[in-house]
């Protein structure tokens, strides 16, 4: 599930931080900064979301939020699908949920997208 999101919000990350290093775009003041983190941790007390999942990047309200302070795309609906079929599989069944393929629709709709991989259909092994 990490590659799924993981890797599109690592990469955001990084562009950011070329982007800062490169001066193209600057931090927010340190008073600014300091608010909204304090806006940030008031909204997760409220919620009742505990501190130790502050950078839980499969929550994907998180990595949208985090997309548009820096300027990135949000993440595709077809990811977002596909994590959480992941995830409602492995909660199904941990030991197979791998070799599911209910998710069929959704792996079709990936490896369209040239953001998912530079492989083709016909470099993967498995039935389309």
């Amino acid at each position: 599930m990490i590659q799924i999101i993981g890797f599109p919000f690592f990469e955001s990350q990084a562009k950011w931080i070329a982007q800062l290093l490169s001066g193209k775009t600057t931090l927010p003041s340190r008073d600014d900064m300091m608010q909204s983190i304090k806006e940030f941790y008031h909204s997760r007390d409220v919620a009742g979301i505990p501190k130790h999942n502050t950078h839980d990047i499969a929550e994907f309200e998180y990595c949208d939020r985090y997309g548009d302070h820096i300027g990135f795309p949000h993440l595709e609906e077809w990811r977002k699908e596909l994590c959480l079929s992941a995830l409602r599989n492995a909660d199904t069944d941990l030991e197979t949920y791998r070799d599911s393929w209910a998710d069929h629709d959704l792996l079709q709709e990936a490896l369209q997208s040239p953001h998912f991989t530079q492989l083709g259909p016909q470099d993967f092994d498995f039935p389309m």
